[in-house]
């Protein structure tokens, strides 16, 4: 595949702009250029999992760095059972005798969970932890694995409160 690119390195239109050389051609082959947005992807994830969460950072030892974080994560998994209640709750209150059914029959069929927000997080937690070691092992992270993941899971569930709304 070719891609064409006119304009000049800032995009301008080549007729407005004098020291352009005009129209360029740039040859990357599609695969290739998803390939290399892909592979951002989980460096990008992997990253922020990296940092020690703030209230952390006066561990003394990783002993106590992983007590921390553990301490973290517990704290945004209560966070998350809470705000899964009260989605399951505002979808209760919905005035439709056809949307409780709904969202249920998507959650079940679709989605293989269940409308029980204490099945979800259980789920969540466990395809959290699975992704975070998967995570790890694309990190090379040999040493600090338990606090790496953690750290990994308390990201993910952040994403998760974000989009729940909290």
């Amino acid at each position: 595949m070719h891609l064409e690119i006119t304009g000049d390195a800032n995009g301008a239109d080549p007729a407005l702009s004098a020291h352009t050389a005009g129209s360029r051609s740039t040859c990357m082959p599609r695969p290739w250029a998803l390939l290399a947005a892909a592979s951002a992807l989980p460096l990008a994830l992997i990253q922020p999992a990296l940092a020690e969460p703030a209230d952390c950072s006066q561990a003394s030892s990783t002993v106590d760095m992983a007590r921390c974080v553990r301490t973290a994560l517990e704290a945004k998994d209560k966070a998350l059972k809470q705000s899964m209640q009260a989605i399951a709750n505002e979808a209760a209150a919905v005035p439709s005798e056809a949307f409780l059914p709904l969202w249920r029959d998507m959650l079940t069929g679709t989605f293989n969970s269940s409308a029980d927000p204490a099945v979800q997080v259980e789920q969540f937690r466990a395809a959290r932890l699975k992704a975070c070691v998967f995570m790890n092992s694309l990190a090379f992270q040999g040493t600090g694995f338990g606090i790496f993941v953690t750290n990994c899971e308390i990201k993910l569930t952040d994403v998760l409160l974000e989009k729940l709304g909290n």
